[in-house]
């Protein structure tokens, strides 16, 4: 082989040599842009699996103030319970209008001492002593054999005989006065037809122990 010979066939190997070099070049371009267009999707599981754990700390974070939130209404529910109980009670367990209401009852002194002197009458008529002394107050006192009150719980102390139908005639009422809540004057007249007579009889009464006591009875002629 001669030199030119050995010339060329060096130039041949060279071009062979670059040729192979551009090829691995290319191959390693196309390598790194692969590499370049796949990155984003191997790094997105990790960017999502970042979200979740932002998204579970923020669900903490966001956990107790839920709570407070929670035991703030329970505590103005139970305040507002508090200051307007009616509003939780049943409709049943509302307190009647005024139009519901039952009428109280007034307590009518006159017309229970008016009936009590009638049956005063009676008793002394019939002389029924345990009813007379039942009825006479602590100052007054009752005499069986003489028929006679003594009251002593007055302005001028003095004794009455029985008042009957024989001795008064025919009896009529005449009008009560109050002195004070617990103590009343009833009035009654005595007629007598054939004597041409009549005269004013005044009980008063007062209340001892919560009940009407006979405190006097006394004629006034």
């Amino acid at each position: 082989m001669n030199y030119a010979t050995t010339k060329n066939y060096g130039i041949l190997e060279l071009g062979r040599g670059g040729t192979k070099m551009k090829k691995y070049t290319i191959l390693a371009l196309f390598i790194l842009l692969l590499a370049a267009c796949n990155s984003p999707q191997s790094t997105s599981p990790a960017k999502e699996e970042v979200n979740e754990e932002e998204e579970k700390q923020q669900q903490v974070e966001e956990t107790p103030n839920e709570e407070v939130d929670t035991e703030d209404e329970k505590e103005a529910e139970l305040e507002e319970e508090t200051n307007n109980p009616a509003d939780s009670n049943d409709a049943n367990t509302e307190s009647p209008t005024l139009e519901e209401k039952e009428p109280e009852k007034k307590e009518d002194p006159e017309k229970e001492l008016v009936d009590l002197t009638k049956k005063i009458f009676a008793a002394q008529n019939s002389q029924d002593y345990a009813f007379l002394e039942s009825v006479l107050s602590k100052g007054s006192k009752l005499d069986k054999k003489n028929n006679t009150f003594t009251f002593n719980n007055v302005t001028y102390p003095h004794k009455q005989e029985f008042i009957t139908e024989k001795n008064a005639g025919k009896l009529e009422f005449r009008y009560t006065h109050e002195n004070s809540p617990d103590s009343f004057i009833v009035g009654y007249g005595a007629i007598d037809y054939e004597n041409e007579s009549s005269f004013v009889i005044d009980f008063e009464f007062i209340r001892e122990d919560g009940k009407w006591k006979m405190n006097d009875m006394d004629i006034n002629k």
